[in-house]
Parts: structure tokens; C-alpha cells; sequence
């Protein structure tokens, strides 16, 4: 909402993976970090790609907690044996729901890089993050609106347009919307 004062989430469209009495974790989905491709990332990180298909794919800023620290949101055409609960143990693979998947591994990473990945991905370093009661907090003071998935926005890679459609998604006009809150 245009109340909310913190650059890192101005104008932000966040999924949320993960949201319960102890905390919350979403992936921004309306930051691409400039300058940083998918063919760079996977030369900084030694993997060859011999498929092209996500050449052109952008690389976000997920949020400001371990930037470092890559996820990818994909389709559930792909998946890691091994997955490891709940989130906050540093899964490599994990279905969410709506038919979206996030893993943490490398190897997803490969697999995109050779053809072998999900159909549908994004990918981000990053995430953000709530701590016990800040996130619903912060829905109370209206500084979120709270929509349902849909996975055509998720993956849409609009990062321009993506807070206006999720906007409209609602039915909401962007110019109906006060930086001025209020409770009926």
C-alpha cells in the first residue's frame, strides 16, 4: 500500500511461501537486480549452460534478508528427492501450494542451465521476512493487501506492470488508493 515507508517495498508484489505464529518468508516478485542475467549468474557460479531457453530470464532481488542466498519459485513439473521440513530448516525443495514449488538447491540450477528444469521459474537472492505477529501487524495497519495466487502473475516476469495487474486482479484502480488509512 502507498503508506507503507520502506524503499525496499515500494511498490512490491510479494509471494508469500511461508506465513505462521512464528514467522513469514516471501519472495519479491517486482525487483529484477540490474545487470545481473541468468547466463552471468550461472558464470559466477561455474555452471555451463548448454540450454538456452532461460538466457533471457531475470535474476530478483527477493527481499533484504540473505541476499546471498538464491530460491527459485517454480512449476511442480520438477522436483528434488530429497526434501527436507519445514522451511525454516533450510529445505532444497518444498511444495507450497497453488501448484508452485520453491527450492534452495543448486541443482535446480544445473537443471535449468541444461534444460532439464521446471517450465515455469523465477528466480531471486533474497527474501522477506517477519518475525512472531509483524506480518499480520502490518495487515492490520493496512500497509498490505492480501490477494490469491495466480501463477500467470507469478510467473509473468512483468516486473513493471506486475503491481498494477495484481491491483486489478482485485479490481482495485492504483489511483483509488490513499497513503491516508483508516478502520470502519
Amino acid at each position: 500500500m502507498p503508506s507503507l515507508d520502506d524503499p525496499n517495498f515500494d511498490h512490491s508484489v510479494i509471494y508469500m511461501c511461508q506465513h505462521d505464529a512464528e514467522s513469514a518468508m516471501g519472495i519479491v516478485l517486482t525487483q529484477p537486480i540490474g545487470g545481473l542475467t541468468f547466463p552471468r549468474m550461472m558464470e559466477e557460479l561455474g555452471i555451463d549452460i548448454t540450454d538456452n531457453r532461460h538466457v533471457t530470464t531475470p535474476i530478483y532481488n527477493g527481499g533484504p534478508v540473505q541476499n546471498e542466498r538464491g530460491f527459485v519459485l517454480h512449476s511442480l513439473d520438477y522436483f528434488i528427492d530429497e526434501v527436507t521440513l519445514p522451511l525454516d530448516i533450510d529445505p532444497e525443495a518444498l511444495e507450497l501450494r497453488d501448484g508452485i514449488g520453491l527450492t534452495v538447491s543448486r541443482d535446480i540450477l544445473v537443471d535449468l542451465a541444461r534444460g532439464a528444469g521446471p517450465s515455469r521459474v523465477l528466480i531471486a537472492l533474497g527474501y522477506a521476512g517477519w518475525g512472531p505477529g509483524q506480518l499480520e501487524a502490518e495487515i492490520r495497519d493496512n500497509a498490505w493487501l492480501v490477494a490469491p495466487c495466480q501463477a500467470d502473475l507469478l510467473f509473468s516476469h512483468d516486473a513493471a506492470g506486475l503491481w498494477n495487474r495484481a491491483l486489478k486482479s482485485l479490481g482495485i484502480l492504483p489511483e483509488h488508493l490513499s497513503h491516508n488509512a483508516g478502520r470502519a
